[in-house]
């Protein structure tokens, strides 16, 4: 039996790679065939007249607006108000401690993209005094405790938070 006959090459514009796709014949209207309805959906997705969208300005100066250098936007009041009555809903101290109106604690942040508390430091040192350091060991808990996480603000300005210092002074909560 002789060997099958060899089926001639393909055209140079059908052969996979060259960046060229062959013509696509009108697809049958009732047709089964899932590339005569991708065929059919791109005919009626194509634009029927051309854009005319106009391409961006060059950049110019820096617009006057707020942000910081850094890209990341301040927080607003409310926003910080906000997050002072969160995160006080998990902060307590022990009231019966002399002096404690006077004691002031700064933390710093680390945030994951969701907005939870990962790590909390001290901005300047943990405190060495008893007093102090029980008023910061309940504000490190309070902003890890997973009651007060995600914190409540805009994704955008995650960042800010990062960079900024929490003050926790229980003068307020002390009477």
């Amino acid at each position: 039996m002789p060997p099958p006959p060899v089926p001639p090459p393909p055209n140079p514009s059908q052969q996979a790679g060259t960046g060229q796709t062959p013509p696509v014949q009108r697809p049958q209207e009732r047709s089964n065939s899932v590339q005569n309805t991708l065929d059919r959906l791109r005919q009626a997705q194509a634009p029927q007249t051309p854009p005319n969208g106009r391409p961006n300005p060059p950049p110019s100066a820096p617009s006057s607006g707020g942000g910081a250098p850094t890209g990341a936007a301040a927080l607003t009041s409310g926003e910080i108000r906000g997050l002072a009555e969160q995160i006080g809903e998990c902060w307590s101290v022990d009231a019966g401690a002399p002096n404690l109106s006077e004691i002031v604690v700064e933390l710093r942040v680390q945030l994951d993209g969701q907005g939870n508390v990962r790590n909390v430091v001290a901005a300047s040192g943990v405190p060495s005094e008893a007093r102090a350091r029980a008023v910061y060991e309940s504000a490190r808990r309070a902003l890890l405790s997973p009651q007060c996480n995600p914190l409540k603000v805009p994704s955008a300005k995650l960042p800010t938070l990062m960079a900024s210092t929490f003050r926790f002074n229980p003068k307020g909560l002390v009477r």
